[in-house]
C-alpha cells in the first residue's frame, strides 16, 4: 500500500484540489494501482467526481471526521456549536494557510473571521511532534479556549477493510 498526500492548503482552492486529485488518479492507473480516496467531502461533486474516475471514497463528510471516527467527531460537533478544528499541517502553517490570506493582523478581520467560533480543538496524532503550545497560541490569538483530543484511526481503518474487501 503507498500514500500519496496532497498540500493540505489544496482545500483553500478546491478547484486546484481536484486537479491535483485527477493528476495523482491518473498517475496511479498508469501503474495499474488500485485507488482509494481519503477525503471528506472537500469540494462539491466530489462523489461523482469518484464515480466518474472509478474510484472509491471513504465515507464520511470531513477530514477531521476520519481522524475522529464518526461517532466521536458528530459528538464533538454537537457539544459546543462553534468548533474550530486543528491539525498539524494547520498549525505549523496558519501564518500562510490563514493569517496571511483571511488579513487576521487585522483585529476587525479576526473578529469577523472568528466571532462565532467558541473553540479551538486540536487533534493530535501519534506521528505529531509537540504541538501543545504553538496550539495555545493560535486559540489564544483566535480569543478561543483550546481542547486536545487524540486521533482514534479505527474508523478510518474499518473503512479501509470495507473497501479494499469489497472488490
Amino acid at each position: 500500500m503507498r500514500l500519496n498526500f496532497l498540500l493540505s492548503n489544496l482545500h483553500m482552492r478546491p478547484q486546484r484540489l481536484k486537479r491535483h486529485l485527477l493528476q495523482e488518479i491518473l498517475n496511479a492507473k498508469e501503474r495499474k494501482e488500485r485507488i482509494i480516496c481519503l477525503y471528506g467531502e472537500c469540494f462539491p461533486d466530489i462523489d461523482d467526481f469518484c464515480k466518474q474516475n472509478g474510484i472509491s471514497r471513504v465515507s464520511g463528510n470531513h477530514c477531521y471526521e476520519m481522524l475522529l471516527g464518526s461517532e466521536r467527531f458528530e459528538g464533538i460537533m454537537n457539544e459546543t456549536a462553534g468548533t474550530y478544528f486543528l491539525e498539524r499541517d494547520l498549525i505549523l502553517n496558519f501564518e500562510e494557510y490563514c493569517i496571511e490570506p483571511l488579513e487576521l493582523h487585522d483585529e476587525e478581520m479576526l473578529k469577523c473571521c472568528f466571532e462565532h467560533y467558541r473553540r479551538v480543538l486540536y487533534v493530535r496524532q501519534p506521528s505529531d511532534p509537540d504541538l501543545v503550545s504553538k496550539a495555545r497560541e493560535l486559540a489564544e490569538l483566535l480569543h478561543l479556549s483550546l481542547e486536545i483530543r487524540d486521533a482514534d484511526y479505527s474508523h478510518l481503518g474499518r473503512e479501509l477493510v470495507r473497501l479494499v474487501s469489497s472488490r
